[in-house]
């Protein structure tokens, strides 16, 4: 059996279309400490991230994603956040018709340790 059979062929076209996930994202989790919700527009062929938080970290500000796409054309991107007292990276992979993030958040100042999560959103719009 080849692996093509069994992994899929990786798309030939350059471009990945984002245009089916743009809109408004909520986190499933209503308790999250994290991200409570994400918008993902386009400017300029860029695809930016508006991402808002919980408590003082409600509103993340705005960063530009990297899109991938896998061998069998699902979409994924990562993004990374640089806050004031947090620094967080994101792995982002669509599963179901949902992103599943899993967010690498690093203290600044040491002040509690190194945290991972992993959420999962849905569409609203």
């Amino acid at each position: 059996m080849e692996r093509n059979e069994i992994y899929g062929n990786q798309p030939q076209d350059n471009a990945i279309d984002f245009t089916p996930f743009l809109g408004t994202w909520i986190n499933s989790n209503t308790k999250t400490k994290w991200i409570e919700k994400f918008i993902l527009t386009k400017h300029n062929e860029q695809i930016i991230m508006h991402a808002y938080g919980t408590e003082s970290l409600k509103d993340w500000g705005e960063t530009e994603v990297t899109p991938f796409v896998d061998n069998i054309n699902e979409k994924a991107f990562s993004a990374k956040f640089d806050r004031d007292s947090v620094e967080s990276l994101l792995a982002a992979n669509m599963n179901k018709g949902l992103w599943v993030i899993a967010a690498f958040h690093k203290f600044k100042d040491g002040s509690q340790p190194n945290f991972l999560c992993r959420e999962f959103y849905y569409q609203v719009d």
